[in-house]
């Protein structure tokens, strides 16, 4: 009889699900994701920052 091992779960890995799923939560649909990025981006553009 096999025993029922659990996978090893990565602490790092963990936390960036969470923190993508709490991101994810904010926005009902892709276009306002889309809109929020477009506006951090203009914002970043203002401060003299580059995106590539």
């Amino acid at each position: 009889m096999k025993e029922h091992v659990e996978p090893k779960t990565d602490p790092i890995l963990e936390e960036c699900y969470r923190i993508k799923a709490e991101f994810a939560a904010q926005f009902n649909s892709i276009e306002e994701l889309y809109d929020y990025v477009k506006g951090r981006k203009k914002e970043g553009e203002a401060q003299s920052r580059i995106y590539i």
